[in-house]
């Protein structure tokens, strides 16, 4: 029995995708294409684990689809704009939609009666030479793609509101001149002999750069950040920073080095927590106040910096070491009275940030690749050391740890 055709290879056998002008997103990686028509700046954090869950490898062909129809299952699902996702297989495209997409086989709509999985996530299967042209766009928009690039998206991701597919076969070929010009495919007199030529066609392709979503800086190789990062706002409303006497905490002192832009940060690492610049091996220890180890967000929009201990729960406030001055309180509260009164604790060691669970009654949860999950179950008796991009599920409540470092401004849960 043969083994299944690699991501690698079925990327190479894709028709050509054309972008059709908007402010939506098309992001084409490997074997799969993901086009969101319509995405307002309220949504950019869902469509952000939307990608991280699409560009996941995928040798079994049926992991991703799997884990696209368990983010759907979520709460949190009904704050994903329509999509539509395909997947290259063998002979065929996959494709699934969800929310207020169309998809347009040679203009008309595929027959729902061949549609499989239905709920939120309906399938088709649109088999190669079956088809002359494949159009996806938002619900009620146009189909006309007129104004569509007539370039062939062959990866990254770029703003559009929709697409349309064409197979190579049927594609105007641009041939390339010698010195990178290009020009249109010469006409072969009646009864004349073409010449030979290679039968590999070269696809005009424009090298689309990767448009990041939310406010993302990312520092090019070598290039130093223009300025620092803004300071995060200070304030208690939800979506602001949380703090106060309350929620401060004592200065701590600890061993550290001097990055060689200046930032004091862990010894044990070879880059610094706050820059990103390498650290010398044999840099001098002192010590000092420790800074900020990160942010914890919650799914309100609620920005606690990382620098003493946490108590989190329904009555955080209430809790002995809280009420004792030896850590802060975290509030998590929801209509269901999912979290318990003292739920999870945050314990910054040194230059490390620990979660344990306190024995809640709905457990406590880390997952490291997004709310797709997997989720691993977080104990009172084994602390988890938290990492940039971690997320901590506490009944149906979510916070996330961002490590704070200048080049990426977080948005999450917006």
């Amino acid at each position: 029995m043969s083994a299944p055709p690699s991501e690698e290879a079925l990327s190479r056998d894709w028709p050509m995708v054309r972008v059709h002008p908007g402010t939506g997103l098309v992001d084409r990686r490997r074997d799969i294409l993901l086009v969101v028509p319509v995405l307002p700046a309220s949504q950019h954090q869902r469509v952000r684990e939307l990608l991280d869950l699409c560009h996941r490898p995928d040798p079994t062909g049926s992991a991703r689809v799997d884990a696209l129809r368990g983010l759907l299952d979520l709460p949190s699902s009904a704050e994903l704009p329509g999509f539509a996702l395909l997947v290259r297989a063998r002979h065929a495209l996959r494709t699934f939609v969800h929310g207020p997409v169309r998809i347009l086989v040679d203009g008309a709509a595929p027959d729902q009666s061949s549609a499989r999985g239905g709920g939120r996530l309906a399938e088709h299967l649109i088999e190669d030479g079956a088809w002359r042209g494949l159009t996806i766009t938002a619900d009620g928009g146009s189909a006309d793609d007129a104004g569509a690039l007539s370039l062939d998206l062959e990866s990254g991701a770029v703003p559009g509101a929709g697409v349309t597919l064409v197979p190579v076969a049927s594609a105007p070929v641009q041939r390339l001149e010698a010195g990178g010009t290009a020009s249109a495919p010469s006409a072969t007199a009646p009864g004349a002999t073409a010449p030979a030529t290679s039968s590999t066609a070269l696809r005009p392709v424009l090298q689309f750069r990767t448009v990041p979503l939310g406010e993302c800086a990312v520092r090019a190789a070598g290039e130093r950040p223009a300025h620092r990062r803004p300071p995060l706002p200070v304030a208690g409303a939800p979506g602001q920073v949380a703090t106060g006497p309350r929620t401060t905490g004592p200065e701590v002192v600890v061993e550290g080095v001097h990055c060689p832009e200046g930032h004091f940060t862990d010894p044990a690492r070879s880059t610094c927590l706050t820059c990103g610049t390498p650290l010398a091996p044999d840099g001098r220890r002192v010590r000092l106040p420790r800074p900020p180890l990160g942010i914890l967000v919650t799914d309100g929009g609620t920005i606690y910096p990382v620098a003493g201990d946490f108590v989190i729960g329904r009555e955080a406030e209430a809790a002995p070491d809280v009420l004792a001055g030896r850590a802060r309180p975290l509030p998590l509260r929801d209509e269901a009275r999912s979290t318990s009164r003292v739920h999870a604790r945050v314990i910054v060691a040194g230059w490390r940030v620990l979660l344990r669970d306190d024995r809640s009654a709905n457990g406590t949860f880390l997952s490291r690749s997004g709310s797709a999950g997997p989720w691993l179950p977080v104990t009172a008796e084994a602390p988890v050391a938290l990492l940039h991009g971690d997320r901590v599920r506490l009944g149906k409540r979510q916070l996330l740890f961002d490590a704070w470092r200048e080049t990426v401004v977080p948005q999450v849960f917006r």
